[in-house]
């Protein structure tokens, strides 16, 4: 343990010191940070951000709130604040229509608000094979806005159509460390992230199991708990434990890190969820920060 302490602190200074990525491909450069709402209150610890058009909501988790943003390249307007009373967002994802849902971590259940503010309520999928019984982990809404959840008590990938019905489940791989989050790209292939064993597997859209797409990344990852996927298939993984970004590309091949540690501009400290945005915006929770940080991101 103390040799992998000291062999990630080097790595940490030698590589990470600079907020802005040095040359290759997907570069990003720091653009804003985001503190507070528009009544100057400060987030706590915020875990969660999705990114709609022009539209960024924070799951501010140590406030029990969602927060509304705007944006306009690099101006960031905050809008609304929806309290939620003892419900603690940790992951947040928008629909077609601009509602977000949250995980709640401390129910382990999906409730959702509409875009004005409006309480929808939690997701009651409708027409699972063998029980209603479900622990999501984490879940994520395409395009379409069919619904997929992780779900750590069935060990496995539930797909419900937009209006909450059943549609299948893929069974995680049997062989694993701790699977923490999933992603799905345009073409309707899902990966799920094995923090354990920094390892990424993939099912494509119709596939009835998942299949390893990169070996482990252990090396070079610390806990990568947070995925997300570009219109290009590349994936960037937040690496909680490491404070940076792993970028692999869509063959499983690893591009690089990207950021690193820090608690001025552009710096991270044990970031949470990730979310790509328009004309190339990326929002970080930067938790421990208690901001969410805003940076440009563009292939060289």
């Amino acid at each position: 343990m103390r040799r992998t302490y000291v062999v990630t602190a080097a790595l940490w200074t030698l590589l990470w010191a600079s907020p802005i990525l040095a040359a290759g491909a997907n570069s990003f450069r720091w653009v804003t940070s985001i503190y507070a709402d528009s009544g100057g209150v400060g987030l706590k610890y915020p875990e969660g951000v999705a990114c709609g058009e022009q539209i960024v909501v924070v799951a501010d988790t140590g406030n029990n709130r969602l927060v509304r943003y705007s944006y306009d390249g690099p101006a960031v307007t905050a809008k609304a604040s929806i309290p939620l009373g003892k419900a603690s967002p940790i992951i947040i994802q928008l629909n077609s229509k601009g509602d977000s849902y949250f995980l709640d971590g401390r129910e382990r259940r999906i409730d959702g608000y509409t875009a004005s503010g409006e309480r929808i309520g939690f997701l009651n999928p409708k027409g699972l094979p063998s029980s209603k019984d479900m622990v999501p982990k984490s879940f994520r809404i395409d395009r379409d806005d069919n619904i997929y959840i992780l779900d750590i008590f069935s060990q496995s990938v539930i797909l419900l159509a937009p209006d909450g019905q059943f549609s299948t489940k893929i069974p995680l791989p049997a062989r694993h460390g701790f699977f923490s989050d999933l992603a799905v790209d345009r073409q309707g292939r899902i990966y799920v992230l094995d923090s354990v064993e920094a390892v990424v597997h993939s099912a494509a859209k119709g596939a009835d199991h998942f299949t390893p797409l990169t070996g482990s990344m252990k090396e070079i990852m610390n806990f990568p708990v947070r995925l997300t996927v570009d219109d290009d298939g590349v994936l960037y993984l937040v690496d909680q434990n490491g404070s940076g970004l792993g970028l692999v590309a869509p063959d499983g091949s690893f591009l690089g890190r990207r950021l690193g540690l820090g608690w001025n501009k552009g710096g991270l400290y044990y970031p949470s969820q990730i979310c790509l945005g328009a004309d190339g915006a990326v929002f970080i929770a930067d938790r421990n920060n208690s901001r969410v940080q805003m940076y440009t991101v563009a292939g060289d």
